[in-house]
């Protein structure tokens, strides 16, 4: 509070131990939440309470804002589903993605957005939505040899389950490719099959 301070720390660091008056920027390094820093004084930026940067390669693109952005409302799951960066929910800016996405969340508290317009964000990855299913792993592996997925990136929310002992229980087969979201929709647990872009 006294000196000009740049502060390194772990980007799990509890919130409600940064001071009000200190800029808090978290940072995304290719998909990986690397880390938090706190700027005091001259340091931190005017009216920059709140940073996610997220650096992919040779590229670095940030959003800052002065505080916690608002969420928008939960939507019914659209054509497009939007996983935010690390440092975007870290920072709790999730709510400006999705005003610039047109999108909102499938469900409260979950950080995966939807959306119908056709529109992309450096923060974060698109998928097209292919189809729903029940977050039933007979219904799955059913579902996923009808269509021949052999390799399924699966990633989950707001539900409490393995992606790799799941993954065995689908028993997959087949040369197609596609991505899994297992998370919840309102109050039900919902599979959502899409394909990255």
């Amino acid at each position: 509070r006294t000196m000009p301070t740049g502060i390194k720390l772990g980007p799990a660091f509890d919130r409600d131990e940064i001071p009000e008056e200190f800029e808090a920027q978290w940072i995304s390094v290719d998909g990986s939440t690397v880390e938090l820093v706190l700027w005091s004084g001259p340091l931190a930026r005017d009216g920059v309470g709140r940073a996610a940067l997220v650096v992919r390669g040779d590229s670095a693109h940030e959003i800052t804002a002065p505080h916690d952005a608002v969420d928008e409302p939960v939507r019914a799951l659209g054509r497009y589903l939007y996983e935010p960066e690390g440092a975007v929910i870290r920072a709790r800016l999730i709510g400006e993605v999705a005003r610039a996405l047109q999108a909102g969340p499938m469900s409260d508290g979950i950080a995966y957005l939807t959306g119908d317009e056709d529109r992309t964000s450096p923060f974060a990855a698109r998928f097209r939505v292919r189809e729903t299913f029940p977050a039933d792993p007979k219904t799955l592996a059913r579902e996923m040899h009808a269509r021949g997925i052999g390799t399924l990136e699966i990633k989950k929310r707001g539900v409490d389950i393995d992606p790799a002992e799941f993954r065995k229980k689908l028993k997959l087969r087949g040369s197609g490719s596609a991505t899994l979201f297992i998370t919840r929709s309102g109050d039900k647990r919902v599979a959502v099959l899409a394909d990255r872009e």
